[in-house]
């Protein structure tokens, strides 16, 4: 990334949990994570920033048990709770049910809201970096993310995007697009050595 790595930095962490983090100069500087794993962005199977009056509706007038609740935006919701089909996105991808085109479209558009919130706190943006499952291997979910962006100059090179590139952006793009691959298990492993150390 040259200079821009040290630059405003949006990381889209795209997986069956999924969250995006804001960094300048290399420091996080604000997430899409809140109190807990069902904030920000829709996920597998969480629900993702959600009207809290839906909870009261649940719980009032359609009689569930706080537990019922839970399990439904933990475990029944997201990807799944919208397409009734799977929390799988290559499998929503590869389906003709119009219910999995929905689910594959809202979970971009809502992509795109949550990044588009944290650029206010970066003052602006020079690059996104798609990694995990989703952004590293779903060229036509980054492609529909950017596309939300296009006033933003995320523009991508369709060539290099749908053969998983590792930069993603066309050369007039004012925002720099890359593909990296995240190795969860080497910072839990680091973390771990550096806490029994």
């Amino acid at each position: 990334m040259g200079p821009r790595a040290d630059g405003r930095v949006i990381v889209a962490h795209l997986d069956n949990g999924a969250s995006m983090c804001a960094m300048k100069e290399r420091q996080s500087v604000a997430t899409s994570m809140g109190f807990t794993a069902l904030d920000g962005l829709m996920m597998g199977r969480r629900s993702g920033s959600l009207d809290a009056g839906v909870v009261l509706h649940l719980l009032q007038n359609q009689g569930m048990t706080i537990d019922e609740v839970q399990h439904m935006l933990y475990r029944e919701s997201g990807l799944l709770g919208v397409s009734g089909i799977s929390n799988n996105m290559q499998v929503l991808l590869e389906s003709t049910d119009p219910n999995a085109r929905e689910a594959v479209e809202l979970f971009c558009y809502r992509a795109a809201c949550e990044l588009g919130a944290l650029i206010t706190s970066l003052g602006g943006l020079d690059a996104i970096i798609f990694t995990a499952s989703i952004g590293e291997n779903a060229a036509e979910v980054r492609g529909a993310i950017c596309a939300h962006l296009s006033w933003l100059g995320a523009d991508l090179d369709p060539a290099a995007n749908n053969g998983h590139a590792t930069v993603v952006s066309a050369a007039h793009s004012t925002v720099a697009v890359l593909v990296l691959p995240t190795n969860e298990e080497a910072v839990i492993a680091d973390a771990t050595r550096a806490l029994t150390n």
